[in-house]
């Protein structure tokens, strides 16, 4: 059961959490020792031309105003929904840039959470009726060591192995050049194709936590009285693992799948940096290394807001998939 009164205290906590998000945000990349107009221009002409230096300057707004006044302009602007023209992408916009990458980023995430949660709830559960088998036990270790496993690190061996020393799948990039974009089958594969080893990564080092947490569930369930009855019912070993310990199971699994999501995230902007995916992680990438403040903030607020709305989520799903869960 869900009360109001948990729904206005989550949200005020929520746009609470947000407000100070939106001020670190800020702060920040502006503490950083460097100046943009000389990151920017050295990036795109190796050399600094006379007189550019203070007219990127102004057009960034960087002179002539102080830190206190930066951030009041910045919070005007984003509560008309403005988030600020790209240094980098000028004169694109940060929603432009965002909007033109987030695709890419989305295509990425939503394969992989649904390969790996699928995965990890089908092997879990197979790993818990059977806890304490040779076989489970050595699955779980190998599990345990595959959830260590950095992200980039996974990434940079999957490129050497399958990118250079058996070149079955290309090093980075979206898709080929050449290729015309649109609804066809050659513009689809080649997608497919290019996100083939990134989703691997992503997958192959999400999916064991996902599966041994429902490996631990389902040990537990296995030693609840209605799975000792249904054993002597006599009924089939698929049939309880399914049907009975399974449902139960799986709410912690859906937890923390969600609350996972801001880890996967992080992890995905790692991937998409090793490989050269062009989505949100590349951008973010770029924008540090050119010191795009704009972007920086626009990219590191849309995470904030959707780590901040997994987590809200995660609470209410949990409450919903079981009536016994309170929450007021």
């Amino acid at each position: 059961m869900i009360t109001r009164r948990y729904l206005m205290v989550r949200s005020a906590y929520a746009v609470a959490t947000t407000f100070v998000a939106i001020i670190i945000n800020f702060l920040l990349p502006r503490i950083i020792p460097g100046n943009p107009a000389v990151t920017i221009l050295l990036t795109n002409f190796h050399y600094l031309p006379p007189g550019k230096v203070k007219l990127l300057e102004q057009e960034f707004g960087l002179t002539n105003s102080s830190m206190l006044y930066q951030f009041e302009r910045y919070l005007v602007e984003l509560f008309h929904g403005n988030l600020g023209i790209s240094y980098y992408y000028y004169p694109e916009t940060v929603s432009q840039v965002i909007g033109t990458h987030l695709p890419w980023t989305l295509f990425l995430l939503g394969t992989s959470i649904s390969l790996s949660s699928v995965l990890g709830v089908i092997t879990g559960r197979m790993l818990g009726f059977r806890a304490g088998s040779k076989t489970e036990s050595a699955t779980s270790t190998i599990f345990i060591g595959l959830t260590s496993l950095p992200f980039f690190w996974f990434a940079i061996i999957l490129i050497l192995l399958f990118a250079v020393e058996v070149p079955l799948f290309p090093v980075g990039g979206v898709f080929y050049i050449l290729d015309t974009p649109g609804l066809n089958f050659k513009y689809i594969s080649s997608i497919a194709y290019h996100a083939a080893l990134p989703i691997l990564t992503i997958v192959a080092t999400t999916f064991p936590a996902f599966a041994l947490t429902m490996r631990n569930t389902m040990a537990n369930q296995n030693k609840e009285d209605y799975i000792l009855m249904a054993k002597a019912k006599g009924l089939p070993e698929r049939i309880i693992s399914k049907k009975y310990a399974g449902r139960n199971a799986v709410l912690p699994v859906a937890t923390h799948i969600i609350l996972a999501f801001g880890y996967i995230v992080a992890g995905a902007f790692f991937v998409e940096v090793v490989f050269s995916y062009k989505g949100i992680g590349y951008v973010l990438y770029e924008a540090v290394t050119t010191k795009d403040y704009p972007l920086i903030d626009g990219i590191f607020l849309m995470i904030t807001v959707t780590v901040i709305i997994a987590n809200f989520l995660a609470d209410l799903l949990y409450a919903v998939l079981d009536p016994r869960v309170e929450l007021r």
